[in-house]
């Protein structure tokens, strides 16, 4: 069946059931498979997986997930097509949407090859088709392409190396006098369109015709025409290829600009009709585009003349039910709504580029999207050893097919030629002014993260992506891991809100994006298992959790994901608001909003792979801090005692899409209650559009508080139509002098001969061990872990760097008597920031299987250990409580004099009562100098 798809152009679709079989040996060239019908069948579009072919895998496998069914190499597939008579004398091309390497058959005749990942693979079959029946037979090889590293293209670390074909498969028929492509370069700032048209002309002989160009609102609210006025012109076209270009005049008052917050669409219409002899020739292609203006202004981006500041999410092609992305605009639709709800306005796919559907679904969310090369992997120059021209050859190329094929769509605003690309700047940087000389819609840079051990801007990039702009001490993100010191501020430095990146990019002469910023690691939702009911299936995540069972700690898993859940919120939301604390900031990219199920399984997002919320944040809540207006609070910390004032700036980051006029900042102390203590107004403020302004002081007195209290400042605007807050945590502790001992209760720093004796004859013992008195050990730290623990443990031990803990924050009880008067959740809040660094965790894999420490550091799930920091149990006749963190070390601060006056009273009390008997053997395993 036919379908007409505009005036003399007609396509045969050709999904279905197509003739299979693999080709594990590469023998069907040799042997003609072509000639022959192929007895296997398969459907598409779809894949070797889908379509259960290939060798089952029944391997456990805990770096990523598992696909059911491999394969790699040449396949083959083939169907039978009728060329209707009514086509005779077109021009026939056959499509393929998305593919691998492929060679086409018709009937027994070679018809050509082709090797794009990221473009369709188009086949001129003119010669080859004629009215009636022929054979097609295409060769797909998954494993042939250049040397271009292990890329999320091809990565089975997310999307697999698929095998098939997927998206549109179809015979496309025109008029042998056609119009071959339609660029738009829309042109503000001259108040033009430039339509760029490519014409073939196959007709046998030179040809006149006329091309007339109209334009009309795709979307949005932009009239008839939208402001573009249409436009004729009168061609003459020699055979083969030509290329013609067309201004047509914009309208400034009625033309309506595309940007993240009206994303305004045209669709351009290019008609064709021509005469030769006594033959008539007509075609029409329809191409949609945006006009806007996306630059690099000093250290910023602009939106048509608006300053934007990019809230960006990493894409890594994870699509766990096909192991492929997607090929149709309504689950893109479903990405992006999701992703805005989330605040972000920026993608950048991470060695990949998506398919057409999601470029329009872009388009239409207002979405700024990076799309990359499929190259992760050094670029040598000639001469170097290892140099192979093929390389750079072919990502000239398929650079060239990604802007030619997605180039006007408005939200393709950035291209990077892929990522942590190391080997020659020059032969990089050529290749960015060869891409920037085809097409100027783009901002282009060298890759995302290049060279980042030695950091430095590319003179002749648009943008950088990095995770430091020098070596050492200026970062532009909060965490990396120990193979890449030093560490981010979330990890090392004391808890605050006023770290940011200023210093890092007063040198750097383009916008600065950190790149990756984040990869706090969450425990597993194990609930999630049940939902991979696709091609992928989460062996990694059984295999975890048989390990938490075999570690005796099943019952927890629910706590340890909800519980790393809420602390890697936390860091999320300081990494975040650092940078839109730093004035002139480009922006950054989140990694991730999203799990990433690879390389060791980094479970980072708090949504999970299928972009559902795992219910640890609200949108809503999230966007407090990620939009593009945000309203922050400046401050030196997050622990106070009553002898303080509390001071803060007032702050607000307005990337919107317009100035804030007579802003009334407000704001209020309040309880957990959400009742409030104590509130303020400031001078009523107009706040322009694209920087950071301060509206103001806070200062308030706390003598008069109660204490110890969590409780909450809550900012807002008064007087705007829309409804701007944010909040933020703050302990208050009484300011007193630290309590460190108590009558009944013995403080040791070692379970030595002496502390012993105490415990044989009934006594209380509160030990505080010294780190070194700890045997059996996982060192303190706050932050979740980096990414994955596997990964970077490997990593560090083969470049003989220190090996992160790899834990994931703590759970505890927080109605326990031990806490009463140490306010806290389930979770590690920023008022332990100070305390878990001087925290080594005990390992308590030997205690008996249902016991739970009070204070329990949540072990990453690969390793499983039980950790103990606050714990208890009966030693003979006596107590025995243990804190691990070191409060003498941090006797100044009031959260450590608030916890060890907890501890005290409640070890005084006669709610100190354990039960679970600790034998001295058992701790003499624990702890130095027991025995």
């Amino acid at each position: 069946m036919t379908t007409t798809a505009a005036p003399g152009r007609s396509v045969l679709p050709l999904e279905g059931v197509w003739s299979f079989s693999p080709d594990p040996g590469s023998a069907g060239v040799r042997e003609k498979w072509y000639a022959r019908k192929l007895e296997d069948a398969v459907r598409l579009p779809g894949t070797t997986d889908e379509n259960a072919k290939g060798e089952r895998n029944d391997k456990i496998e805990t770096n990523h997930l598992s696909r059911k069914w491999t394969y790699e190499g040449p396949a083959w597939y083939q169907t039978d097509v009728d060329i209707p008579r009514e086509w005779a004398g077109k021009r026939i091309v056959f499509f393929m949407e998305r593919t691998k390497s492929s060679t086409v058959w018709v009937d027994e005749r070679r018809a050509g090859e082709g090797d794009s990942l990221t473009t369709p693979h188009e086949y001129d079959l003119t010669p080859f088709l004629t009215p009636g029946k022929h054979r097609l037979s295409v060769r797909i090889d998954n494993a042939d392409h250049p040397s271009i590293g292990d890329p999320h293209q091809i990565s089975n670390h997310t999307q697999t190396n698929w095998n098939g074909i997927v998206g549109r498969i179809e015979l496309r028929a025109t008029d042998r006098f056609w119009i071959d492509d339609a660029q738009v370069y829309a042109e503000p700032r001259e108040n033009r369109v430039r339509v760029r048209l490519r014409i073939g002309n196959e007709s046998g002989a030179e040809a006149a015709g006329r091309v007339t160009l109209s334009f009309a609102a795709a979307n949005g609210d932009g009239g008839s025409d939208g402001g573009i006025l249409p436009a004729e012109r009168e061609i003459v076209c020699a055979r083969g290829m030509q290329t013609f270009e067309i201004d047509c005049e914009l309208k400034p008052e009625e033309v309506r600009l595309w940007d993240e917050f009206r994303p305004q669409l045209y669709r351009l219409t290019a008609s064709l009709s021509a005469r030769r002899g006594g033959a008539a020739f007509a075609d029409a292609l329809e191409a949609e585009f945006g006009v806007r203006e996306f630059r690099a202004e000093g250290t910023q981006f602009a939106a048509n003349g608006r300053t934007v500041f990019l809230r960006g999410k990493n894409d890594a092609c994870v699509f766990p039910l096909t192991g492929y992305a997607p090929m149709d605009m309504e689950a893109w639709t479903r990405v992006f709504e999701i992703a805005k709800s989330y605040g972000i306005n920026h993608y950048r796919f991470h060695t990949w580029c998506p398919p057409e559907a999601a470029f329009a679904a872009a388009d239409r969310a207002g979405i700024y999207l990076q799309p990359e090369l499929p190259f992760w992997y050094p670029l040598l120059e000639p001469g170097e050893e290892g140099y192979d021209p093929a390389v750079k050859a072919y990502l000239l190329r398929e650079g060239e097919r990604i802007l030619a094929e997605y180039g006007n769509h408005p939200s393709f605003a950035m291209f990077a030629l892929g990522n942590e690309l190391i080997g020659s700047r020059r032969e990089l940087m050529d290749l960015v002014r060869r891409f920037r000389e085809f097409d100027s819609r783009h901002l282009y840079a060298e890759g995302s993260n290049n060279n980042y051990s030695t950091p430095d801007w590319a003179e002749g990039q648009d943008f950088w992506v990095t995770m430091r702009t020098g070596i050492g001490g200026f970062p532009v993100r909060g965490s990396f891991a120990t193979a890449n010191p030093p560490l981010g501020h979330v990890q090392v430095n004391e808890p605050s809100a006023a770290i940011d990146y200023r210093s890092s990019i007063e040198r750097v002469q383009g916008p600065v994006v950190g790149h990756e910023i984040g990869q706090y690691q969450i425990y597993p939702n194990y609930r999630e298992i049940d939902k991979y009911t696709g091609v992928l299936e989460p062996r990694n995540l059984r295999e975890f959790r048989d390990r938490l069972e075999r570690a005796g700690m099943a019952d927890q898993a629910d706590g340890f994901f909800r519980a790393s859940g809420a602390l890697a919120v936390a860091c999320y939301r300081e990494e975040i608001e650092a940078a839109l604390r730093t004035p002139g900031f480009g922006g950054f990219q989140l990694l991730d909003l999203q799990d990433f199920p690879g390389q060791g399984t980094a479970l980072v997002g708090i949504l999970d792979a299928f972009l559902d919320s795992k219910g640890l944040i609200e949108p809503s809540e999230w966007r407090q801090f990620c939009e593009a207006t945000v309203l922050l609070l400046t401050m030196e910390k997050y622990v106070w005692h009553t002898g303080e004032t509390f001071k803060a700036s007032f702050k607000i980051a307005n990337y919107g899409e317009s100035a804030v006029s007579g802003a009334v900042p407000e704001w209020a102390l309040l309880d957990e209650n959400g009742r409030e203590l104590a509130s303020g107004t400031l001078q009523s403020r107009n706040v322009p559009q694209g920087q950071l302004t301060t509206l103001g002081l806070i200062e308030l007195d706390l003598r008069s508080f109660t204490a110890p209290a969590k409780r909450f400042v809550e900012i807002r605007l008064k007087g705007t139509s829309a409804s701007f807050r944010n909040r933020y945590p703050l302990w208050i502790y009484p300011d007193r002098p630290g309590e460190w001992s108590a009558e009944g209760v013995h403080v040791r720093r070692k379970l030595d001969r002496a502390a012993l004796d105490l415990l044989r004859q009934g006594e209380k013992v509160l030990l505080l061990p010294e780190r070194n008195a700890i045997r059996e050990r996982v060192e303190g730290t706050f932050a979740s872990d980096f990414w994955n623990y596997s990964m970077f443990k490997s990593i560090a031990e083969a470049e003989r760097m220190p090996v992160a803990p790899g834990t994931l924050g703590i759970l505890c009880d927080p109605a326990h008597p031990a806490l009463a008067d140490f306010p806290t959740d389930s979770h590690a809040d920023w008022q332990w920031g100070r305390l878990l660094p001087f925290a080594p965790s005990v390992i308590l894999d030997r205690a008996p299987a249902g016991y739970r420490p009070i204070v329990q550091t949540i072990d990453n799930f690969g390793r499983n250990h039980k950790l103990g920091v606050l714990f208890e149990g009966k030693a003979g006749p006596g107590k025995l409580l243990v804190c691990t963190i070191d409060l003498p070390a941090l006797r100044n601060k009031p959260e450590a004099k608030q916890l060890m006056a907890s501890l005290l009273r409640y070890a005084q009390s006669d709610r100190f009562d354990p039960r679970t008997e600790w034998t001295e053997d058992l701790l003499g395993e624990w702890f130095a100098g027991s025995r």
